[in-house]
């Protein structure tokens, strides 16, 4: 069955609605097209000889805490490590579903659906001039292996042969339906670099495959990148990258108004101040991404479904997204949007409804005024807390809020010291990722209300490996039935995502939860 990746088999993966373009639903299946994989930033910059800017300063919310290629867990992370890392494969930029070649130029999937072989370009260099090899590739692999952050990434993988310095085989003892969408996102990195420098070096000095190569990072103020001029697909147009830590919704407007910055990712709050600015263009972008509120299962009251339950009807999201967010979100209370396959309308939902609240508490066994303690929040949520603190209070329960910096407050979470907290997250690629919230395994990362069941966990091992799709929508529907009745997660809304740019650049559609790559914005 071997496929060229200019001839690509569309798999299943999530695709939200493309901003100015038609999306697609989840999980389609297909012939792909042939990627035009000529670089128009390099193109039109040749072209005006210098007259082109060939520089871009963008915002980031949060400074970075790693570089790491498997280790990353903020979207400021995976923001700058998608840039300098490359993958087996990536998704099409043109809203088509369809995947196209980075690393790998080909592959074939054996008859019985266990051996996973990718044949991979000559010309791709690290950083350092030294070619990227079927060594590097089965490293990068091993890395996500052992990282409890993007660990599911390789789900499934039970050995790898290095058959030759260009081709590499990936092995799964059973069939693991979301296997090949997952393993060619990992990012690529050098075993060499790795093996000749101590592991602090390697996640905070990266020397990667990717398009643009790693300068500097002072340390709560800016990373600094530049074009690899020996890229396989041409040396980026756009040569000098300037990531700034803006934390302030004001100063993001500001910068974006003055020009200090060409781009941004802007909260809810800050799409009023730059809607309808000369030089400014807002991106809206539908997303899967839902915001929460998380409780710790070891602590109690939290560990009491009805509590939870009680929290769910309590919330009047609409509200909250009215107040908080503009307007900016999508009114949902199932972990699973419209867009993933395995939603179904038949799940529970929790609509606004304080008294159910208020008796649901009664049945829990808590007599209000009742005080919950210190909520942590990140300083990005801020506005949101207080919209929640106060329907909260409603039905008798008391938080105080504690605003922390970003990097600090997921540390406080990772570790399990939040007992009531709110945040929003991302599960990108198939709704298998889904696992990372839910599955035992996972508490202390994605699994942040340190859920552990051990039905769900093997149900979702058997939804792994179940290529009907038919019954593997059936194996989700039980999983996401079940979560939503326990109320694990009390989700409120699936998010617009808000991106901000000068009106002199051009960015390409925005895929696949809002990631994107400089390599193909242009001036």
């Amino acid at each position: 069955m071997k496929r060229n990746l200019m001839l690509m088999l569309m798999i299943s993966v999530l695709l939200v609605a493309l901003t100015a373009c038609g999306g697609s639903s989840s999980e389609p299946a297909g012939e792909a097209q042939s990627n035009e994989s000529s670089n128009t930033a390099a193109s039109s910059g040749g072209e005006a000889a210098g007259a082109v800017k060939d520089s871009i300063v963008l915002a980031v919310q949060s400074d970075v805490t790693t570089l790491h290629p498997s280790d990353t867990s903020t979207t400021p992370e995976m923001d700058i490590t998608d840039q300098i890392y490359d993958k087996l494969m990536d998704i099409a930029h043109d809203g088509s579903g369809f995947y196209v070649p980075r690393i790998a130029e080909s592959y074939e999937i054996s008859e019985d659906g266990l051996v996973y072989t990718f044949h991979l370009r000559e010309d791709a260099t690290f950083h350092d001039g030294t070619p990227v090899t079927a060594e590097d590739v089965k490293f990068s692999a091993e890395l996500y292996q052992a990282s409890k952050f993007q660990g599911s990434l390789v789900d499934g993988l039970s050995s790898i042969e290095v058959i030759d310095p260009y081709t590499i085989a990936f092995k799964t003892d059973e069939m693991y339906s979301p296997f090949l969408e997952n393993v060619i996102s990992i990012k690529i990195a050098s075993k060499a670099y790795h093996d000749s420098v101590d592991e602090m070096t390697f996640a905070n000095n990266p020397i990667g495959s990717g398009p643009y190569q790693f300068v500097s990072h002072d340390a709560g103020s800016k990373i600094v990148l530049k074009g690899y001029e020996g890229y396989y697909e041409g040396a980026p147009a756009i040569k000098d990258v300037t990531y700034k830590v803006l934390t302030d919704d004001t100063t993001v407007a500001i910068a974006l108004q003055t020009g200090e910055i060409d781009f941004s990712d802007i909260t809810e709050s800050n799409y009023a101040n730059l809607e309808g600015v000369d030089g400014i263009v807002i991106e809206q972008v539908p997303m899967s991404r839902f915001g929460f509120i998380s409780m710790n299962y070891d602590k109690a009251p939290y560990n009491d479904v009805k509590f939870r339950q009680a929290v769910s009807y309590a919330i009047d999201r609409e509200k909250l997204i009215n107040l908080a967010m503009d307007g900016l979100g999508i009114v949902n209370s199932n972990i699973l949007s419209p867009l993933r396959f395995g939603y179904s309308e038949d799940q529970p939902e929790y609509t606004y409804d304080p008294e159910k609240a208020k008796q649901l508490l009664a049945e829990a066994g808590i007599t209000t005024p009742y005080d919950l303690g210190v909520m942590y929040i990140a300083e990005s949520y801020s506005t949101q807390a207080q919209v929640i603190q106060s329907d909260l209070a409603e039905v008798g329960l008391n938080v105080t809020l504690e605003i922390l910096e970003f990097n600090a407050y997921i540390d406080k979470l990772m570790n399990g010291e939040c007992g009531i907290t709110m945040l929003s997250m991302s599960l990108e690629g198939s709704t298998q990722q889904y696992a990372m919230a839910f599955q035992s395994q996972f508490i202390g990362a994605a699994n942040n209300v340190r859920y552990s069941n051990p039905e769900i966990d093997k149900l979702f091992d058997e939804a792994a490996k179940e290529v009907d799709p038919v019954k593997r929508f059936d194996l989700y529907n039980a999983i996401f039935t079940k979560v939503q009745e326990d109320a694990v997660y009390v989700v409120l809304y699936n998010s617009i995502g808000l991106y901000a740019h000068s009106d002199e650049l051009t960015c390409h559609p925005f895929v696949l939860e809002g990631r994107y790559r400089i390599y193909d914005f242009t001036w």
